[in-house]
């Protein structure tokens, strides 16, 4: 195993700042997710105790930020060329992100983002000095969106309502970020990300709970919602799946999109703060004016549409998205724009680590200034 001091360069010499709001991560490090799903992991404390086992660092080198107050938005369209894509916003308390490859022996390689929030203590920027270097080694395990080498791509999106934790006694715990990591690494297609999912007792991170927009390479795209921890499986037009008792059903709406309130339409006396369906509805507008298909860049524009941008009401900070990501699951690509910078509209690609393969930009959005409901 290798000594603290190497790993420490090894991942120093990795990390590249490209601007204020992104550094881009080649982990080259074996970050061991079959021996994380063998153990099991049930909570932040769990997490941070298995990568420090893996590391030799203490514990105590090792925290992950927590913070309520985030919304997001996802939705699926089609590209004129005919290509699948996944647009996601990620809506928090402002900090730059972490753009991160990872290479695993016998996995899926990927590309994917991490929330500084939760690694380098908020808005900090130095990744390069030794405790951020340490937070560095949990990043595999904090992402909240990616896509592999097989074109799944994935996001996880808030639902302000108690946290799963599911008790199967047959299964092992598993958090919100590690499942995240799993279906990345592990699965190919929508329906073996669902079945990774039904294998694994959830627990939800940070307090709150959690859906999730699975895409891959075929068109197909499925939700994952945990609803007073039982999980169910949303799908359009689907044979194995069902859009019954949900926001979909007789929607009108090829397409799939969610935000930060339940896709479930019963939820019995599960309490939740539902909010988001004024930027569904944008969303939805956007699908029947472009009839569902869209470029890349134009599916930034909406995401940058329909991002939040206001003073948290209850905590002194600022909540914005902190990105706005379109993964095309064909072409197994990324565009990003950080920090609200729809100027600097980067490419990435899975099979190219820490390499820019374009920059855009969208000099004006199509769509007028919009104040969005939140709390």
């Amino acid at each position: 195993m290798e000594s603290n001091k190497e790993l420490r360069r090894k991942t120093r010499d990795s990390a590249i700042i490209l601007d204020k709001n992104i550094v881009l991560l080649d982990y080259k490090n074996n970050y061991n997710l079959d021996g994380l799903l063998k153990e099991g992991v049930s909570n932040i404390a769990g997490l941070i105790t298995y990568v420090a086992k893996l590391s030799k660092y203490k514990e105590s080198d090792f925290t992950i930020g927590t913070a309520k107050g985030g919304g997001c938005s996802a939705f699926n369209a089609f590209t004129p060329d005919g290509d699948y894509i996944m647009g996601r916003n990620f809506d928090f308390k402002t900090a730059p992100c972490l753009v991160i490859w990872t290479h695993p022996e016998g996995n899926y390689s990927s590309l994917a983002v991490v929330d500084n929030n939760f690694i380098t203590y908020g808005n900090k920027h130095n990744v390069f000095n030794g405790r951020h270097t340490a937070q560095l080694l949990l990043s595999p395990y904090c992402c909240v969106d990616g896509i592999n080498e097989k074109g799944l791509s994935i996001a996880v999106l808030q639902i302000r309502a108690k946290a799963t934790k599911q008790t199967d006694p047959a299964k092992k715990d598993i958090t919100t970020t590690a499942m995240v990591r799993a279906v990345l690494d592990t699965c190919a297609n929508v329906d073996e990300a669902v079945e990774l999912f039904k294998k694994y007792n959830m627990h939800d991170s940070l307090y709150c709970c959690y859906h999730y927009f699975i895409s891959d390479s075929t068109g197909r795209t499925v939700i994952v919602e945990f609803i007073d921890n039982k999980i169910n499986v949303y799908e359009k037009n689907s044979d194995k799946y069902t859009v019954k008792n949900s926001v979909f059903e007789n929607d009108g709406q090829k397409l799939t999109y969610m935000t930060n309130y339940t896709i479930t339409k019963d939820i019995g006396s599960f309490k939740v703060e539902q909010h988001g369906y004024d930027r569904t509805d944008a969303i939805k507008n956007a699908f029947t004016q472009k009839q569902d298909v869209m470029t890349e860049l134009e599916a930034m524009d909406l995401l940058s549409h329909v991002k939040l941008d206001y003073d948290h009401p209850k905590y002194p900070w600022r909540i914005e998205a902190l990105w706005s990501a379109v993964y095309n699951t064909t072409k197994c690509t990324m565009k990003i724009a950080a920090g609200m910078d729809y100027k600097k509209v980067y490419t990435f690609s899975v099979e190219e680590p820490c390499k820019v393969l374009d920059t855009e930009s969208i000099d004006k959005s199509e769509y007028p200034a919009v104040e969005w409901d939140y709390l």
